[in-house]
């Protein structure tokens, strides 16, 4: 009974520590970015996506390191390439600690810790929405194929 009790903490914790490093890196970039890039009176209504973080690094790059269209290509390729892959190694580990924390549990406790992350999922697509109309593998709806 406690084991799984260390486990939702631990998933706990590193859903918070993901969640102040992205703001973390969204206060950075704003204090980072001159006010001028943005129109006055037109207020950025959500947080920088992947996309527009690198963007705004491709453009800070070009600008700094004097690339050429070929450059900016390649790198961007690189940079999407990178993210496909982060994407996919979190999807991959989130599964893997999910399967692990549900072999701990009880067939009730299961029951209950799928219903958990099905609602965790819903707000979470609820708070966040679906701006890219594209949704991540992190989104993708819970199963009970574990």
């Amino acid at each position: 009974m406690n084991a799984w009790k260390v486990i939702l903490a631990t998933l706990v914790l590193f859903g918070a520590g993901v969640v102040t490093g992205g703001l973390l890196v969204q206060h950075s970039m704003l204090a980072k970015s001159p006010r001028a890039q943005h129109p006055p009176g037109v207020a950025r209504q959500s947080p920088p996506s992947p996309w527009g973080m690198r963007y705004e690094f491709l453009r800070r790059m070009g600008r700094d390191l004097d690339l050429t269209q070929e450059q900016r290509d390649r790198i961007d390729k690189i940079l999407t390439e990178s993210q496909e892959q982060t994407r996919k190694a979190v999807h991959e580990e989130f599964q893997r600690t999910k399967t692990a924390f549900r072999e701990v549990l009880t067939p009730e406790q299961q029951t209950k810790f799928d219903d958990l992350i099905k609602r965790s999922q819903h707000a979470h697509e609820q708070h966040h929405g679906s701006a890219t109309g594209a949704r991540s593998p992190e989104s993708a709806p819970a199963t009970n194929s574990l």
